[in-house]
């Protein structure tokens, strides 16, 4: 997710003052297309696809020898064989068909090829290799356990990495593309970039993708699975000496992953995070913490606001929430002493 502290809130402004919202900067610059991925950075894998007669697989190829590049996988349709495999991501390169290579072939005939080729379709796929996660000043590593029951053959998600010859290539099991409306998207724990780290117990550390997508399609229609997945850490929360201005990415429809509790601080009731859900946006995105309190959200103050109002103006919050946040570190001294401590939990 993205996160970023906007700025810290002047010392001599009261904890409660209402703030404007800035400009959000402009996202980075767009990804430049490559017609190639060089050899260091190139995985390869098989998948298998099976058809009835007169069905498509439901994938968009672009490409061939009279056209821009080599064939390339350019879209999914959603509900489609390909798709629903979960097995091949946009942007993938088909190698071959069949045993049929495809370097030379023009475009029209590579999709007269798929349309005709039968009902199993066994695609040679190279890839881009997943970035190496390290874990550094800016980032902390976490785990998480998460049970997914199984639809027709597959999880919901598609897996890139594992064990090479080639040491230099040897990645841990990545979870590359969450399939949407699928069961991990469902659940809504795991996202794109995250390890697999086990299966049911059974470790994936030097295995190889095959190795790792052969044992989630033997296990049962309920599995858990090990997750991996990165933490960013904030140095400015830590370090914070007043309340801050957060701002964090947040999916339309999805949770920001906090619960929220109330309390008393300098005689005043205050919207406390009470638990921060792990794996979800707000554990990973290093911001928030339980503890802090929550001073405004997108502008609106929390000073007479009610548990429930608090909760329904997070979960209203579209694409992004900024939050004016009273680090726990910062608020901790005075939620110490008995005499001042309330708590009601939110429902």
């Amino acid at each position: 997710c993205r996160c970023q502290i906007l700025r810290r809130v002047n010392k001599d402004e009261g904890p409660y003052t209402k703030h404007l919202a800035g400009s959000r900067p402009p996202d980075g610059a767009l990804a430049i297309r490559r017609q190639s991925i060089p050899d260091e950075f190139r995985g390869a894998t098989l998948v298998e696809l099976m058809k009835k007669e007169g069905t498509t697989l439901g994938l968009t190829v672009s490409g061939g020898i009279d056209k821009d590049g080599k064939p390339r996988v350019s879209n999914l349709r959603q509900g489609g064989i390909a798709a629903r495999s979960d097995q091949l991501n946009v942007g993938d390169y088909i190698r071959s068909v069949n045993g049929i290579n495809l370097a030379k072939f023009r475009h029209d005939e590579i999709i007269s090829l798929l349309k005709n080729v039968g009902e199993r379709v066994v695609l040679e796929v190279e890839y881009e290799l997943p970035p190496v996660s390290v874990q550094g000043s800016g980032v902390v590593f976490k785990n998480v356990e998460v049970t997914l029951h199984k639809e027709g053959n597959s999880f919901g998600f598609v897996i890139r990495g594992g064990a090479y010859e080639d040491r230099n290539k040897t990645r841990p099991i990545v979870i590359t593309t969450i399939r949407p409306g699928g069961p991990a998207d469902r659940e809504g724990t795991v996202k794109p970039g995250d390890r697999l780290l086990s299966i049911d117990g059974i470790r994936l550390h030097g295995s190889t993708l095959s190795e790792a997508m052969s044992i989630l399609k033997q296990c049962g229609q309920e599995a858990t699975l090990l997750i991996e997945y990165d933490v960013s850490v904030m140095d400015s929360v830590a370090t914070a000496s007043g309340p801050l201005l957060v701002e964090v990415a947040k999916p339309t429809g999805s949770s920001l992953g906090v619960a929220l509790s109330t309390s008393v601080f300098c005689s005043k009731q205050v919207i406390v995070i009470d638990k921060v859900k792990p794996a979800s946006i707000a554990d990973r995105c290093g911001a928030l913490h339980a503890g802090d309190h929550i001073l405004s959200v997108d502008g609106k103050s929390m000073e007479f606001c009610s548990l429930a109002e608090a909760t329904q103006l997070l979960s209203a919050s579209c694409q992004t929430v900024r939050m004016e946040i009273l680090p726990q570190h910062q608020a901790r001294p005075a939620l110490n002493a008995p005499q001042h401590v309330k708590v009601q939990r939110s429902p």
